[in-house]
């Protein structure tokens, strides 16, 4: 009897040695899941980010020297259509074109449209954007040279309601205004469940 109770005591034990085991393989696993999904958010982020900034500067250098972009806007009647000309002419990041269309590495749509009746300047405007790219993106500094390259940032949440908006006064030059937007302020005006648009206006 002694050697029967000493035997289920040794099996009972290697059983809880056992699920110990699991359950630590377990946690690690799911740590291991969670850090890689975080390092996968992160470099989507960084994505958007050099999408935006190689789009803005493709079109800005394309029409430089015209003084307006009438050429890109005029007779294209939808944003379709300003998509399929900035694709079919490599003017936008070849992984943003999808049949013609733009996209961003979330996603989510990203329009380009004339900003004021002379064309003098245009905006680009990503949506579904989540919380922490949204806060990530709105913080670009677009002022590092004299001449400001951002006219307004927009933020929108997904009803429509803005969260931010910031516009370069009249005459105002880029050292006197509050650009780039802080990081408190971006993840204010982002926190919208993961579902936000940016409008950026560019001269």
């Amino acid at each position: 009897m002694r050697r029967f109770c000493l035997k289920n005591n040794q099996q009972g034990a290697t059983m809880i040695e056992a699920l110990g085991v699991i359950t630590i393989v377990i946690l690690l696993t799911v740590s291991i899941i969670k850090i890689i999904g975080n390092v996968y958010g992160v470099f989507k982020q960084n994505l958007i980010v050099n999408e935006l900034k190689d789009l803005q500067k493709a079109i800005s250098e394309r029409y430089r020297f015209e003084g307006n972009y009438k050429e890109l806007f005029e007779n294209r009647n939808t944003t379709d259509d300003v998509s399929r000309f900035l694709c079919e002419n490599k003017m936008a990041p070849y992984k943003m074109c999808s049949n013609g269309i733009l996209h961003h590495s979330m996603a989510g749509n990203v329009f380009v449209e004339p900003d004021d009746a002379d064309y003098q300047r245009y905006k680009i405007t990503f949506d579904t954007l989540t919380d922490r790219a949204c806060a990530n993106i709105a913080q670009i500094n677009w002022h590092m040279q004299k001449k400001p390259a951002v006219y307004r940032i927009l933020i929108k949440d997904s009803a429509g309601a803005r969260k931010l908006d910031v516009e370069l006064p009249h005459n105002q030059t880029a050292n006197s205004i509050n650009f780039p937007i802080t990081a408190d302020t971006a993840m204010q005006a982002c926190q919208n469940k993961d579902n936000t648009m940016i409008e950026w206006t560019f001269f």
